[in-house]
């Protein structure tokens, strides 16, 4: 997989240039990059996968690449199901249209040009539209129900749905991996970063990834800067949100998911530390999904409903995060108790829900060096279950409430460490990355997510 780092700043536009492109670009001021909270939470398990998708009926489909299936999440129910079980590889990124029909971008390797996009249509048919493609990415429709696609080389495609003949249409610096499309027609897609040749034989990040747009009258600007690794594009009303991989260095735990206002370009950084956020999707209600390519997870944004930082005076608790209710950790009259077990360890606290509240959530982290962990990777060779590195043992956990239901996941917080390029022992086994490089688990975030008898919501 790709990893991608983001220098994301919140930009302010003072005017406009003219470029010797013949692109036109804002001029901005950056302020520095601020520390967010844990906002995207872990709503189903998505197996390596990159792309998302907002289904006609409200779910939320998701690609397993190498499982070589199609998800469905329902958000109502809280259930993942297989939605296409055909085995189909390279299923990549994904998009679909008002109608019911489901785009998926093949990604079949570089040789011969073997990439594809396969149309499910709603009434079952399916049929590859576009054919003799390299690397398709990110996938978006528009509200006619054309198909534009990514391709990382730098090509953007349309698949014209009333004719059913694509086009290129315009051109980027590649790499390109992000694209969305607005209702007046504008078409934004991100450019990860700009590579230069090392003369031992490896290629860098020479300077950070861009945002562009297309807008009707066949006019590209740059809409925002400054992204390391910039991934995938969501589009909500007037605001744009951005994946980014990861930093520069490709270290772990390192992505963003950046929110850009399509009219003036400023850009914010509303959740950092994300490990390899891919391709979003934004919900009707402005709920953005996304998924985590090495943890493994569909995660969801929603920007109306936020979390609070609370004090974490409990022992080992470093910071702590709660939605919907309060948490503390001294006896409370009128709390429910919880109890999470890890190893040896205990937090204990109590549970009180908002009024007119049905649940609460947050994240309770703890430092990784208070638990007994092994710090050496769990796979060194990799295969289709196991395809990635940076995967390091996590404890098990056991979580109680007085009354209700809760649950608890676990998920890593990397370590920024070195660099992982130039690797080493390309192409073999021993493939590894530059000697200091290190991405073991600093801290570990435990998600948690109390129901509360219904006779007791307040």
């Amino acid at each position: 997989m790709t990893i991608i780092n983001v220098v994301v700043l919140l930009l302010t536009p003072l005017g406009v240039i003219s470029t010797a492109s013949g692109i036109q670009e804002a001029v901005k001021v950056s302020v520095p990059l601020g520390v967010s909270a844990c906002d995207a939470i872990p709503v189903a398990e998505a197996h390596y996968s990159f792309g998302t998708a907002l289904a006609h009926d409200g779910a939320v489909l998701f690609t397993e690449f190498n499982r070589r299936e199609i998800k469905r999440w329902n958000p109502t129910h809280g259930t993942a199901s297989v939605w296409r079980a055909k085995q189909t590889p390279g299923m990549f990124g994904l998009s679909a249209n008002k109608t019911g029909d489901v785009f998926v971008g093949i990604d079949l390797g570089d040789n011969g040009n073997p990439g594809k996009v396969l149309r499910i249509g709603v009434d079952g048919i399916e049929a590859h539209i576009i054919e003799g493609i390299t690397r398709p990415r990110q996938l978006a429709c528009d509200l006619a129900g054309d198909l534009f696609v990514a391709l990382e080389g730098g090509k953007i495609l349309k698949w014209d749905h009333e004719t059913g003949r694509s086009s290129e249409i315009m051109s980027a610096q590649p790499p390109v991996n992000g694209i969305a499309v607005g209702p007046d027609g504008s078409l934004y897609l991100s450019e990860y970063a700009a590579f230069e040749q090392m003369p031992e034989g490896y290629s860098r990040p020479k300077s950070p990834g861009v945002v562009k747009v297309r807008r009707p009258d066949g006019t590209i600007s740059i809409l925002s800067r400054g992204f390391w690794r910039a991934r995938g594009l969501a589009l909500s009303g007037t605001q744009l949100y951005l994946c980014t991989e990861a930093d520069r260095e490709d270290h772990g735990n390192s992505g963003l998911l950046v929110r850009i206002n399509t009219l003036t370009g400023a850009a914010e950084t509303l959740i950092d530390h994300l490990d390899y956020p891919q391709f979003p999707a934004a919900d009707a209600e402005g709920r953005i999904y996304f998924t985590l390519g090495r943890d493994n997870k569909l995660m969801r944004y929603d920007p109306a409903s936020p979390f609070q930082a609370i004090s974490s005076p409990a022992p080992d608790v470093q910071n702590a995060f709660v939605r919907g209710g309060r948490i503390t950790w001294i006896p409370s009259v009128d709390g429910t108790t919880f109890t999470i077990q890890s190893q040896s360890r205990t937090m204990q606290g109590f549970l009180k829900l908002d009024e007119g509240a049905s649940s609460m959530d947050g994240y309770i982290e703890v430092p990784a060096n208070k638990f007994d962990l092994s710090l050496d990777p769990l796979y060194h060779t990799f295969d289709s279950e196991h395809p990635s590195p940076g995967i390091f043992e996590l404890p098990s956990v056991e979580a109680k409430c007085a009354s209700g239901t809760i649950k608890v996941e676990v998920l890593p917080l990397r370590c920024h460490q070195g660099q992982r390029w130039p690797m080493q022992n390309v192409g073999t086994p021993n493939e590894s990355p530059a000697p200091g490089f290190s991405e073991q688990p600093e801290a570990l975030r435990f998600y948690y997510h109390w129901s509360p008898p219904k006779n007791k919501q307040q």
